[in-house]
């Protein structure tokens, strides 16, 4: 992987999700790295386990597309504020927390979501 800046790694992440290139898209999780969804599911630990738990969302048929609204960087945390939208239009939003490395490796994602508000 070539070095990135945090906020490419991220723009990139959205880039890869949208694309459902998620073989890709795992490749920016650094290999012990940690997923926390904003669902009730638990964590995903590890690059593989993440890759199959994104692609268990493709094969179910999950349109989900995701938009960033705002960025926000500080050192090796970024904060995406992001609407995700279906087909069918918009469904909600989401602020995701990535701890990025130094090599632009996501270390550990963190998502919550609150009401759609749109």
């Amino acid at each position: 992987m070539v070095y990135m800046e945090q906020a490419d790694t991220v723009r990139l992440y959205v880039d890869l999700f949208n694309a459902r290139k998620f073989a890709q898209m795992g490749e920016l999780f650094a290999e012990e790295s940690l997923w926390e969804s904003p669902s009730p599911t638990p964590g995903t630990r590890g690059r593989s386990e993440i890759i199959a738990r994104y692609a268990a969302m493709a094969d179910a048929g999950i349109d989900i597309m995701m938009t960033i609204t705002n960025l926000y960087e500080q050192g090796n945390v970024v904060i995406a504020e992001i609407v995700t939208s279906t087909t069918e239009g918009p469904v909600g939003r989401v602020a995701d927390v990535f701890e990025i490395d130094d090599e632009g490796r996501i270390l550990r994602m963190t998502g919550y979501s609150g009401p759609p508000r749109l």
